[in-house]
C-alpha cells in the first residue's frame, strides 16, 4: 500500500467556524469546528479511504504549532480557520465539506 494521505485540521476545538470560506458550504455553522473534524472523519472511516488516510486536529490555542510553518504563514495572512493542509499543502479554510475533502484526498490517492 501507498503512503497515507494525510489531513491536518487547523482550527479552535470548540470554536465555532469563522467566515469567508473555501469549502462551498454555509457559512453560519451550527457545530464547533471540533464536531465539524470528528464528523469528518467518521464520513472517512465509513468511506471506501479510510485505511488511505490519516488525520490529525490541531488546537491552534491549545497545540503548540512548532513544525507547522505553512499553517502559520496562512494564519497570519488571515485565512480562516478551520484550515485545512492536505500532505502540507493548504486546501480549505473557514469550514469543512466532508464531500470536497473526499473529492481532494481521492486525488491525492
Amino acid at each position: 500500500m501507498s503512503e497515507k494521505v494525510k489531513v491536518q485540521v487547523f482550527g479552535i476545538r470548540d470554536g465555532a467556524s469563522g467566515g469567508g470560506c473555501s469549502c462551498g458550504g454555509g457559512c453560519a455553522p451550527t457545530a464547533t469546528m471540533g464536531e465539524m473534524y470528528d464528523d469528518f472523519v467518521r464520513f472517512i472511516e465509513y468511506s471506501d479511504i479510510n485505511e488511505k488516510v490519516e488525520t490529525e486536529f490541531i488546537d491552534v490555542i491549545e497545540d503548540s504549532l512548532e513544525g507547522h510553518e505553512e499553517a502559520l504563514k496562512l494564519l497570519e495572512k488571515g485565512y480562516g480557520l478551520p484550515l485545512t493542509l492536505i500532505n502540507g499543502k493548504p486546501r480549505f479554510y473557514g469550514g469543512i465539506s466532508n464531500e470536497m475533502f473526499y473529492d481532494a484526498i481521492k486525488k491525492q490517492i
